[in-house]
């Protein structure tokens, strides 16, 4: 099994087909440098999406996709009120497939912490080719909140990166060839 990654997204954006609050300076969860995208949170409240795609894959042609491991590095203004509340893969420019949010008592930490989603066989429960994982729409849709009566609580995302796990195809000629005589 080979892979690429982990690749920094390239595109960073609000999505308001999830959640109720926007995301301020999107594109500050591109690579870890302490500059942080954010979103202010309110009692029994979830953000909008952070949408990252644009990874930059070159998947050879043909590989079978074996699974995604997506990383995010992510802290909260206070311990114990922020939680995930969707974590999907971006196919074809859409939030699809497993949600891999964590359990609702896995709450955010308040220091810079990278947490891992998927695996190297975990293919977020749908199908993929090598022209889904290169397309400059793939990537992930990341929405927290706050399930308690608390407000004002902030969560930021420091980075978010992805690696790709895959085989690449067989081909080549028979070990066996036929051999045709006569008419």
């Amino acid at each position: 099994m080979a892979s690429q990654g982990p690749n920094s997204g390239g595109t960073f954006v609000n999505d308001a087909s999830y959640g109720t609050t926007a995301w301020t300076s999107p594109s500050n969860a591109a690579s870890s440098n302490n500059s942080y995208a954010s979103v202010l949170l309110s009692s029994f409240n979830s953000s909008q999406y952070l949408k990252a795609t644009n990874f930059g894959f070159s998947i050879p042609s043909g590989a079978t996709i074996d699974g995604i491991v997506v990383e995010v590095e992510l802290k909260a203004s206070s311990v114990g009120y922020i939680r995930d509340s969707s974590v999907k893969i971006v196919k074809g420019g859409t939030a699809s497939g497993t949600d891999k949010k964590r359990s609702p008592g896995v709450f955010w930490p308040n220091t810079d912490t990278v947490i891992t989603y998927g695996g190297s066989t975990d293919l977020w429960g749908l199908s993929w080719s090598d022209t889904d994982i290169n397309a400059s729409d793939f990537g992930l849709a990341f929405s927290p909140s706050v399930d308690t009566g608390k407000t004002s609580i902030t969560a930021y995302i420091d980075h978010i990166r992805i690696t790709v796990y895959y085989t690449t195809g067989g081909g080549g000629a028979s070990t066996n060839p036929i051999l045709y005589i006569g008419n």
